[in-house]
């Protein structure tokens, strides 16, 4: 009487995929992206040094001692530069924290957090393009 009980509620292993869910293959793609919401400071002052503050970009010398341009050009460079250093810094230090430093502690394997970095400059080049076709 107890064999015909347990013979419903056996469970089908056929029907249940053999790897890991979907949230857990996506999640080192949603974690980079995450990630690439505030590397938008970084990238976006690495873009400005690159192109309009080029000729205070990587002036050391004092203000006023360089003719580079005006006082906005020097004042804007100085942010941009700290804008890299600092934020692209810390930024940096996620980065690693969450696609070596994470998996390794966890057993995880690193291959797949260390292609989803390429998730990481998505936001700013999605929010490039949609400033460019607004504007």
């Amino acid at each position: 009487m107890g064999d015909v009980g347990q013979a419903a509620f056996e469970c089908n292993d056929t029907s249940r995929p053999k790897g890991p869910s979907w949230w857990r293959q996506l999640a080192p793609v949603w974690a980079n992206f995450l990630i690439g919401l505030p590397a938008m400071v970084p990238l976006h002052s690495a873009w400005l040094l690159l192109t309009e503050y080029r000729s205070c970009a990587f002036d050391n010398s004092g203000f006023g001692q360089t003719d580079c341009g005006g006082v906005d050009v020097i004042e804007g460079a100085g942010w941009a530069r700290m804008g890299v250093v600092v934020f692209g810094g810390l930024g940096l230090l996620l980065v690693v924290a969450l696609d070596v430093l994470f998996p390794a502690a966890y057993g995880r394997r690193i291959r797949p957090w260390l292609l989803g970095m390429f998730v990481i400059p998505v936001p700013y080049l999605t929010a490039v393009a949609a400033l460019a076709m607004l504007g």
